[in-house]
Parts: C-alpha cells; sequence; structure tokens
C-alpha cells in the first residue's frame, strides 16, 4: 500500500550501523537474488565496515518542496475557516467549528482513495498530480467566492462549501496518502561506495535524511503558511489572503512536474486493501465447524494471491 513504506522507514534506527568497527549487517532487508538496483550494490559488500547516508538528488528535493508548499496552502487557508465563516459569511460558531470539522474529516478519510487509486490502477505521480490539480482549482474556487463581489452575491457560503468539501478536501487526502512514500522511492535501494575504502552510503539511511527534510518541509510550510496568511486577511482581505496559497501551491505543482522525466516512477503493483477482501470473502466462503476463527477458512489455500502467514 502507498503508505506501507512511509511506515517501515520511520522506524530505521538513526545511527551508524556500525558495532566495535564491523559493520552489523543484521537488520538488511535485502534477500538474495539480484546484487544491483539502480547501479547499487543490493547485498551488503563484505568490505563494509561501516554505512553512511547518501547525498539527496534534486529530484526528491523537488517532491519536498512540493510538500512544503502543499502544507503552507493547506495551514494557511484552513487557519483562517471558522473566523472566516463566522466573521464573513456570518455563521454562528456551532456552525462553523461543525464546517472545520468536516473539512478536517475529509482530509484525512480521503487519503484512503488516494492510495488505492495509486496502487492499484495510476500509480503515484499521477495521482498526485490529479489531486493536487483538484486541490488548485479548490484553492482559486475559494479565493473567488471571497471576494466582495460573490459575498454580496450570495455565492460565499456555496462556494466555501464547494471549494473545500468537493476539492480541497479529496486534493490533500490523496497527495498526503502518495507524496511522502513517492519521495523515499526517488532513492535506489542497496549500498554506493564512497571514496573512503570500506565505507557505503547506505539507502536506508539515506531515506531517513530525507523523511527528516521531508517533515522539517512541512513544519516549515505550515508555520509560513499560518503566519503570513491571517494577517494578509486582517490587514487587506480574505480573497487575498486565500489568493496566496494558490498561489503558492501553483508553484509547488510547477515544481513537482519539473521532475517528471527524472523520477523513479513504480508501476502499480495493487493494493492490499482489494487483496484482504478477497481472503476474507474466501474464508467466509469456505469456513468450516469448528474452527477458532472464521478466517481460517482462507489457510491452506491453493492458486490463491495470499499464503497462511498473511491470513494469520
Amino acid at each position: 500500500m502507498a503508505t506501507q513504506l512511509k511506515g517501515r522507514t520511520e522506524s530505521m534506527a538513526s545511527q551508524e550501523k556500525a558495532v566495535g568497527g564491523v559493520y552489523d549487517n543484521s537488520y538488511d532487508e535485502f534477500g538474495p537474488g539480484a546484487t544491483k538496483e539502480g547501479g547499487n550494490i543490493i547485498e551488503a559488500p563484505a568490505d563494509m565496515i561501516r554505512a553512511v547516508p547518501g547525498k539527496l538528488s534534486v529530484w526528491t528535493l523537488l517532491v519536498v518542496v512540493m510538500e512544503l508548499c502543499e502544507r503552507f496552502a493547506y495551514y494557511g487557508a484552513s487557519l483562517m475557516f471558522s473566523i472566516y465563516l463566522q466573521k464573513i459569511l456570518h455563521q454562528s460558531k456551532p456552525q462553523a467549528v461543525a464546517l472545520n470539522r468536516v473539512n478536517q474529516f475529509m482530509s484525512y478519510a480521503t487519503t484512503i482513495l488516494g492510495a488505492v487509486i495509486a496502487d492499484q490502477w495510476l500509480g503515484k505521480f499521477k495521482t498526485i498530480l490529479i489531486f493536487a490539480s483538484l486541490y488548485l482549482v479548490g484553492l482559486v474556487l475559494l479565493t473567488i467566492s471571497s471576494a466582495d463581489f460573490s459575498i454580496e452575491g450570495g455565492f460565499g457560503l456555496a462556494g466555501f462549501c464547494i471549494s473545500v468539501f468537493a476539492f480541497i478536501g479529496f486534493g490533500t487526502g490523496g497527495i498526503k496518502s502518495n507524496v511522502s512514500s513517492f519521495m523515499a522511492e526517488q532513492i535506489p535501494l542497496g549500498f554506493k561506495p564512497t571514496k573512503t575504502p570500506g565505507v557505503y552510503e547506505d539507502s536506508k539511511l539515506t531515506i531517513e535524511r530525507g523523511f527528516r527534510y521531508f517533515y522539517w518541509s512541512i513544519n516549515l510550510g505550515a508555520f509560513i503558511g499560518q503566519l503570513i496568511c491571517p494577517q494578509v486577511a486582517k490587514n487587506k482581505s480574505y480573497a487575498m489572503a486565500f489568493m496566496i496559497p494558490a498561489i503558492v501551491f501553483f508553484v509547488g505543482i510547477v515544481v513537482f512536474v519539473a521532475g517528471s522525466k527524472n523520477y523513479i516512477k513504480k508501476k502499480p503493483q495493487g493494493t492490499v486493501l482489494t487483496k484482504v477482501w478477497r481472503c476474507m470473502k474466501y474464508a467466509r466462503k469456505n469456513k468450516k465447524e469448528g474452527q477458532a476463527h472464521w478466517l481460517n477458512g482462507a489457510l491452506g489455500a491453493e492458486n490463491v494471491e495470499w499464503n497462511d502467514e498473511f491470513v494469520i
């Protein structure tokens, strides 16, 4: 699934894997088979005594910049929603809070949709780009709906709901479930020799470095967005305050697309959700009396996409 790589890489040890000057490869997950991937050595070299993180490629950093812009847009705009709904659209506080909660729910619930689309059909790059486009349309519509002529014409609340629930909520969810793992995929797995004998760049440590940059971009984007946008709304207008996230996110999309020809784009391998569903369906159909659990009906199945370990 699109979010699995994120969980695995976040749990890596942050220190170099060296014990007593001898490289400890007990944590390696590379099995026997191919010796190289993307020019890197898959299995730990016999002469390796120390592993270090490698430099992040420009293409990896482009994904990081895109995430910074997206977080700027999301937090810069969403921080103003509650006050905007009460002050400009004349909604009560409970109504404003409820609408804001729906927005937050949409932002996380739609991550599942984004992950399934990427894993099953389109791949991460296309999925991110499609949902980013929806996101940008929502930000533009939000900006237009907050302009004086829209408020006076009675389109303010309707425009807010359409832009936030139909576009921004789906957009941020679809990006959220794919962008971090897509960033990690830009780092070829394996070991790469350095100029120092016995010292190799380890992709696991490089991925860990990538996630440090990635999460710093989240924090930095959110901080700057929340710092600038409310001040613009206070001193200028909400239309201008919402326009800034739209412009910043447009820049983020341009930066992201700039690396299109150089990204590592893995083909969809199928989502684990459909695999789980078919396994459960099979177990229900083949359930037998006396079984400790109904899922045991899927144990020992032949010519299926799962094994007993998956069921257990």
